[in-house]
């Protein structure tokens, strides 16, 4: 009888034991599903170093805004690449009354700058992209192939997808070019979540296109708004930030063939069209260098320079305007693309 009661007492703290276990592992469960409920606002912040950078270990950061919405069985995720801080200092660099450049290390959002994440920040809808996806397996994807009706011609495709929500979260990018007899893959972004943080911070890896290297920080946000807008136009916004601070770069000592040019036209002689060609190209040269001084691509914005180029052209050729006077019109703005 002992014996008996002996087991049933084994028997018992084995069954509490169990349901100790159990209990646990839902509590653990029902945690890590809370950590990785993705709906919502998420401040994203990346430090990486670029591999096709002038300096490829000079430390670099870009941050962005990624909103999660159910709509009825499927989710919708939607990246605002343009974030608006009311404070943003430790993020951008003044190079004149207006201008500014993104400061090249690891940034990390001050106490008010945290405090605006917390609260909402301002976003830019330009250039924002949203994707709905489907449930797939244990985590989310727009996956699909790009469709082409014959062998000649070629498609584009954005798939988006996160995987291992019941764990670690992986949130993956694909570019995708492809006809009928075949298909390449043009770009992967990847952020893989190492860590969920007691307080759902997630932090991991980030890799683009096999050239950019580093981490990520994914931070509850408070709910976003569009931008106020300045009442500016699109070309006005592109000259305060890229050539505002151009009129003190441009013409960085007159070169031999700028002396030659106002010798000319100040004796009142016709500038022959080898000479006119000459300089719109050591122009173009001056602004394209200036650009890249920003970190800004002068080929995605060629207009603008080609705008840019002829009016500082005219103005020299057409106008009889000094190098000096060109130089104040940039600063002040009255001359731009």
């Amino acid at each position: 009888m002992a014996r008996l009661s002996r087991h049933r007492a084994l028997d018992l703290r084995a069954l509490r034991l169990g349901a100790w276990l159990a209990w646990l592992a839902l509590a653990s469960s029902a945690a890590t599903a809370s950590a990785t409920d993705l709906v919502g606002t998420w401040h994203v912040l990346v430090h990486y170093r670029d591999d096709n950078a002038h300096d490829p270990q000079q430390e670099r950061w870009d941050d962005k805004v990624w909103v999660f919405e159910r709509k009825g069985s499927r989710l919708r995720w939607t990246e605002y690449p343009i974030v608006v801080f009311g404070d943003s200092s430790g993020r951008f660099e003044r190079l004149g009354t207006s201008a500014a450049s993104r400061v090249p290390h690891s940034w990390e959002p001050n106490g008010r700058q945290l405090a605006q994440i917390q609260q909402g920040l301002e976003v830019n809808p330009r250039g924002s992209k949203s994707k709905t996806l489907r449930k797939s397996g244990d985590g989310w994807s727009s996956a699909s192939r790009p469709a082409a009706a014959s062998a000649s011609v070629i498609t584009y495709v954005e798939n988006w997808s996160i995987e291992g929500l019941s764990a670690l979260p992986v949130f993956r990018r694909e570019d995708i070019l492809g006809s009928a007899l075949s298909e390449s893959l043009e770009g992967v972004t990847q952020y893989a979540t190492a860590q969920i943080e007691a307080d759902g911070v997630l932090r991991g890896s980030f890799e683009r296109d096999s050239t950019r290297h580093g981490t990520f920080r994914l931070l509850r946000a408070g709910p976003v708004e569009n931008v106020k807008g300045s009442g500016k136009t699109q070309s006005e916004r592109l000259f305060e930030m890229w050539f505002g601070d151009f009129g003190k770069a441009m013409l960085r000592g007159e070169t031999g063939l700028q002396e030659e040019v106002a010798r000319r036209i100040q004796a009142g002689e016709d500038v022959p069209e080898e000479v006119r060609e000459e300089l719109r190209r050591e122009i173009r040269a001056a602004i394209e260098s200036h650009m890249r001084e920003q970190r800004v691509d002068p080929r995605e914005h060629a207009q603008e320079v080609d705008r840019l180029t002829r009016a500082i052209e005219q103005q020299i050729l057409e106008e009889g305007r000094s190098f000096e006077e060109i130089g104040q019109m940039l600063r002040d703005g009255s001359l731009g693309p």
